[in-house]
C-alpha cells in the first residue's frame, strides 16, 4: 500500500500515534453501522495519523451522510468513486482492518486512544506555532499569551470546530438539560440584578447569554454591574453549589471595583471612601463600616480578571476561569473599553460577537455593559454597541433623569428594547441610593428586604 504520511517535525522524530489503535476504530466501524455511527460521532478525519486511514474515515463520513450503511461494500464503493481506493491499500487492506478489530464493540475504547495520540500531535504543532509567533514578533507578549491560552484551552476542550450530529446523539445530556432548567424552583434564577421589578420581568439572567445594558456616559453603568455581581454572588453563595461571579472591571480596575463592592455592602456613601471625603466625625463610623463590608466581600464567590487589555484576553480569562469551576455570570464593564482606536466601530461588533460565543461556550450569563448616547433628535448613538445587541438574549438601557438645569437626577428608567426568550416589556422605573452604596432599587424600595445574617448580626446587603 502506498503511504503518505505527514512527515516528522524537525529532528526527524515521529509525532506521536496509535496505528493499532486506528486500525481497530476503522475495523469496528465496518462491521455495522451503528457502530460507524459511534465513531463517527467521536472522531475527525485529522485525528488519525496515517493518510490512507484519514481518507477511509471521511468515505465512511460520506456514505453515512448519503443516508447509507456504513459497511465493507459501501466504503469500498465510495473509494472507488474517489479515486481513492487503489491509494488506501484496496479492498484486500479494508478486509485486513475488519480483522485488526478484536472486539467491534469496544470502538469508543479504541476511539479514545487515536483522539489523545490527536490531541498530543496538535499540542506539539500549536506550540511550535506558539514559537514561531514569538521570535518573529517578539514586541507582542499579551497578544501572544492571550493567544496561547485560549489555543491550549480549546485544544484541551476537543477543539471549537463545527460538527453535524443527529438529534438522538448525546440524547441523554439533552434530556438531563432540559428537565433540570423545569425543575428549577420557581421565580428569579440565582443570576439577577438585585432590582425587584426588573427581575420579576426577566426572570433573572440564568437560561440567557449576552445581556447588554447601555447607558450615557456618568449614568450608573458600573454601578449597576456592581450591584448585578454582588446580589448573584450573594445567591451563589446561599446556595452553595459552587458557583462564582467573574468580573472584568474594564472602566475601574481591581482597586476601585473593591473599593464600590465594600460600599455597597457596607451601604456607605463610596463618595465618603475616596481620598479627603470623609469629614473628621466620620472617620471612624465609615472605617469600621467599610472593613465590615469587605469582610462580607471575601465570603463571596467573587473572582477579578484585573489588567484585561484586549478581548483575547476577555476570552482567555473567562475560559481559564472556567477550568477552575463553574461561572453563574460574567460581568464585563465595559465594551468600549476593548475597542482598537480608530478601528472602534469595526472592531466593537466582533468584540461582542467573541464574548457572546464564550458566553454560550462556558454557559453563564454574561452581563456587558455599552455606552450609548442620543442625537438632536432622540435617536440612540450606540457607538459599536449595536453589534452587540443584534446577538443579545436581552437589551436594556438605563436612562437618568434630569432637572430643568440638565442635572441627572437619582431617579430614571430601565427600558427594554429586544428580548429573545422572554417577553419584551415597557419601561420600568428606579432610583439610585447614592448615600447608601449606589444601590438600585424599584420604586417600591423591595430591594431593602434583601438580608444576609451569617454574620450574626442580620446585616442587611
Amino acid at each position: 500500500m502506498t503511504e503518505r504520511e505527514a512527515p516528522p517535525p524537525g529532528g526527524g522524530r515521529t509525532p506521536p500515534q496509535d496505528i493499532s489503535a486506528e486500525q481497530a476504530t476503522l475495523g469496528s466501524m465496518l462491521y455495522n453501522h451503528p457502530i460507524a455511527l459511534e465513531g463517527l460521532a467521536a472522531l475527525a478525519a485529522d485525528d488519525f495519523y496515517r493518510e490512507a486511514h484519514k481518507q477511509i474515515f471521511a468515505a465512511m463520513k460520506t456514505v453515512a451522510a448519503a443516508g447509507d450503511n456504513v459497511d465493507l461494500i459501501t466504503v469500498t464503493a465510495a473509494l472507488r468513486q474517489g479515486g481513492l481506493l487503489e491509494e488506501v491499500g484496496g479492498p484486500q487492506y479494508l478486509m485486513a482492518l475488519m480483522n485488526e478489530a478484536p472486539t467491534p464493540q469496544l470502538v469508543l475504547t479504541y476511539a479514545e486512544i487515536v483522539r489523545d495520540r490527536s490531541r498530543v500531535r496538535k499540542l506539539i504543532t500549536f506550540a511550535a506555532s506558539v514559537q514561531e509567533r514569538g521570535m518573529a514578533n517578539p514586541e507582542d507578549a499579551t497578544a501572544l499569551l492571550a493567544e496561547t491560552v485560549t489555543g491550549v484551552l480549546s485544544l484541551a476542550q476537543g477543539g471549537a470546530q463545527a460538527k453535524t450530529a443527529s438529534v438522538t446523539q448525546g440524547w441523554e445530556e439533552d434530556a438531563v438539560r432540559l428537565h433540570a432548567a423545569i425543575n428549577q424552583p420557581y421565580g428569579v434564577t440565582a443570576a439577577r440584578s438585585g432590582i425587584p421589578a426588573l427581575d420579576k420581568a426577566t426572570g433573572g439572567w440564568g437560561g440567557m447569554y449576552l445581556v447588554v445594558m447601555m447607558s450615557q456616559e456618568k449614568a450608573g453603568k458600573t454601578s449597576f454591574s456592581v450591584q448585578n455581581a454582588l446580589t448573584s454572588a450573594i445567591q451563589f453563595a446561599e446556595q452553595d453549589e459552587g458557583m462564582r461571579v467573574l468580573v472584568i472591571p474594564l472602566e475601574e480596575g481591581r482597586q476601585s471595583w473593591i473599593r464600590l463592592a465594600c460600599c455597597w455592602l457596607a451601604q456607605v456613601n463610596s463618595q465618603l471612601s475616596l481620598p479627603g471625603r470623609c469629614p473628621p466625625e466620620q472617620k471612624e463610623e465609615i472605617s469600621e463600616r467599610i472593613a465590615e463590608g469587605h469582610g462580607l466581600l471575601r465570603e463571596l464567590p467573587v473572582t477579578i480578571a484585573d489588567r484585561v487589555r484586549s478581548v483575547d484576553e476577555a476570552v482567555a480569562a473567562i475560559q481559564v476561569e472556567q477550568q477552575r469551576g463553574p461561572l453563574g455570570l460574567i460581568v464585563v464593564d465595559y465594551l468600549q473599553r476593548l475597542s482598537e482606536g480608530a478601528k472602534e466601530r469595526e472592531s466593537l461588533t466582533q468584540i461582542a460577537r467573541s464574548l457572546q460565543t464564550v458566553s454560550e461556550d462556558v454557559g453563564a450569563p454574561l452581563l456587558l455593559s455599552s455606552q450609548i448616547s442620543w442625537d438632536e433628535r432622540g435617536n440612540p448613538l450606540t457607538y459599536g454597541s449595536r453589534g452587540a445587541t443584534q446577538d443579545a438574549s436581552i437589551v436594556l438601557s438605563l436612562v437618568r433623569d434630569v432637572n430643568e438645569k440638565k442635572q441627572k437626577k437619582d431617579t430614571g428608567i430601565i427600558q427594554c428594547h429586544a428580548a429573545r426568550s422572554i417577553p419584551e416589556f415597557g419601561e420600568l422605573p428606579y432610583f439610585v441610593d447614592y448615600e447608601h452604596g449606589s444601590r438600585f432599587h424599584d420604586v417600591e424600595r423591595e430591594a431593602d428586604s434583601y438580608e444576609y445574617t451569617d454574620n450574626g448580626r442580620g446585616q442587611r446587603w
